[in-house]
């Protein structure tokens, strides 16, 4: 009988555990920005950004970079479709050759810096992704 009492009071505690952990309060709703495990949560106005990027991208050469608060996505599609050199004037003929997916980068880069006030994450080479992210609920 005595083992019987305390299995019951095992699974008393248990439950007891067990819908305190079901009745807590939910956690707080993730911030954007770059978390301190390294993951980035972008807002719901930067997401939709990255998808209009994404759809506008397919086929063509460009980039896209993200504040690292995450409130901020910021994007630069080359209008040529050539390999080389983007928009650079007198591309065509240039001898230089940098591919427009190196260019692109650097523009996304300096307009997401300069619009965010702030250092900015490359996400999107062309229609590659370069990082993986969440999107802020």
């Amino acid at each position: 009988m005595h083992v019987r009492a305390l299995n019951l009071l095992r699974v008393i505690g248990a439950l007891s555990s067990l819908s305190g952990a079901l009745l807590a309060p939910p956690a707080q709703a993730q911030e954007a920005g770059l978390q301190s495990d390294g993951r980035l949560v972008v807002s719901a106005a930067a997401n939709g950004d990255i998808q209009r990027y994404v759809d506008e991208v397919s086929g063509r050469f460009g980039a896209l970079a993200v504040s690292q608060d995450g409130a901020k996505a910021v994007s630069y599609i080359c209008r040529s479709r050539q390999w080389k050199n983007c928009d650079e004037p007198g591309g065509d003929e240039s001898n230089l050759a940098i591919p427009s997916g190196k260019v692109a980068r650097d523009q996304a880069l300096t307009r997401c810096r300069s619009q965010s006030g702030a250092a900015c994450i490359l996400l999107f080479v062309n229609d590659d992704q370069q990082r993986e992210f969440g999107v802020q609920p």
